[in-house]
């Protein structure tokens, strides 16, 4: 600022009212030249004649036109994307990609080293992460890797954050981001996947029938258990009644005997079932009646002789 005022003094002095002019037109030139905004997160440092001078922080500030030049800095975090090729512990090719978050520390020795110590960061960056992750890599085998995210993450980080620090940069993460196995190697995999899922299924669906098959066992088992107990007992009920029907027939009449008590009942059934028939308007064929009829009467008169 004291040039500003300087100027346009020692013209005036040396030329009178015209060196005004040329004072004032110098001073123009120092606020075109000199003047330097720096934008927030962002800092400029100031060369004398090409040696560190100081710092400018955001805001307005002046320099010295043609003997003083600026450098710029960011302060603000930088994603820095890197893909590594490795071989795995069983010769697999396999590639991984990260993502690098860093940052210049925002004091003056950090910013200082982070221009004058260190040219270009992503390549120390990109060395030390292929250096650590290959070595890593080949402990390795291809089924591993995938569940060795976290922990090629966390290694890398550790190394990584001690380089950078000695150049005045601060590593804020590492997202191990993308696991690419060879194509081949992958298609396999996916095979053996889906073999295993067939396999699976396989079993589950063979357990069902298996359960169906038992249960429909039991359900049958159970089904002609109670079909049998009840054919059982419909036999002694008929047997009941049929005894009850002779002893009533016998205690009308004591003079009836077996074979007039038999055929009574014969005469009366076949009766009865000649009526359901010809509600349904159906035929009736008989076959050998004498021959059913007498094998019928031995078995009744047998029963009613064992009474």
């Amino acid at each position: 600022m004291v040039l500003f005022v300087t100027f346009p003094f020692l013209f005036y002095v040396v030329f009178g009212s015209d060196g005004l002019v040329i004072g004032f037109f110098l001073d123009m030139l120092l606020l075109i030249f000199g003047v330097r905004i720096v934008r927030q997160n962002t800092v400029k440092l100031v060369e004398f004649l090409g040696k560190f001078n100081r710092i400018l922080r955001p805001g307005f500030n002046v320099i010295i036109p043609f003997l003083e030049w600026t450098r710029d800095q960011d302060l603000y975090k930088t994603n820095f994307h890197v893909f590594v090729d490795g071989l795995t512990g069983d010769n697999v090719s396999v590639g991984i990609g990260l993502n690098v978050v860093y940052f210049v520390k925002n004091d003056d020795e950090s910013i200082f080293q982070s221009i004058y110590e260190i040219d270009n960061p992503e390549i120390l960056i990109r060395a030390t992460i292929d250096e650590q992750l290959r070595a890593m890599i080949s402990t390795f085998t291809h089924k591993e890797i995938y569940t060795k995210r976290h922990e090629m993450g966390d290694s890398i980080e550790e190394a990584l954050r001690i380089k950078l620090d000695q150049f005045g940069y601060t590593l804020d993460s590492i997202q191990v981001q993308d696991i690419q196995l060879d194509a081949l190697v992958l298609k396999a995999l996916n095979r053996i996947i889906e073999t295993e899922k067939m396999k699976e299924a396989a079993l589950n669906e063979a357990e069902a029938k298996r359960i169906t098959m038992v249960k429909e066992a039991e359900a049958d088992k159970e089904s002609k258990k109670l079909l049998g107990e009840g054919m059982a007992e419909q036999r002694m009920a008929i047997s009941k009644g049929f005894k009850e029907s002779i002893d009533e027939i016998k205690a009308s009449d004591p003079s009836l005997t077996g074979k007039n008590i038999l055929k009574f009942l014969l005469d009366s059934a076949r009766i009865e079932t000649l009526e359901k028939v010809g509600k349904n308007n159906s035929k009736v064929i008989y076959l050998n009646e004498n021959l059913e009829a007498t094998s019928g009467a031995s078995r009744v008169e047998k029963f009613l002789a064992d009474k």
